[in-house]
């Protein structure tokens, strides 16, 4: 799990916010990740990482 945790670590780092609160956002995350060691799983009482997607199809296609 320490490689997940560095993988991401490394992607935050290289991410570029689109504005103040992105950055506020990133500087956190970065604290967060330095200071605790378990942060991809709800052992941490403190909080975790997550993510969720939507996927949307913009064209229909309707088949008979």
């Amino acid at each position: 799990m320490r490689n997940d945790i560095l993988n991401l670590k490394e992607q935050i780092e290289q991410y570029i916010p689109y504005n103040e609160q992105e950055a506020n956002d990133k500087h956190v995350m970065l604290q967060y990740i330095n200071k605790f060691d378990d942060v991809l799983t709800r052992k941490n009482e403190f909080g975790h990482f997550t993510a969720s997607s939507w996927a949307v199809k913009t064209k229909i296609e309707q088949k008979c």
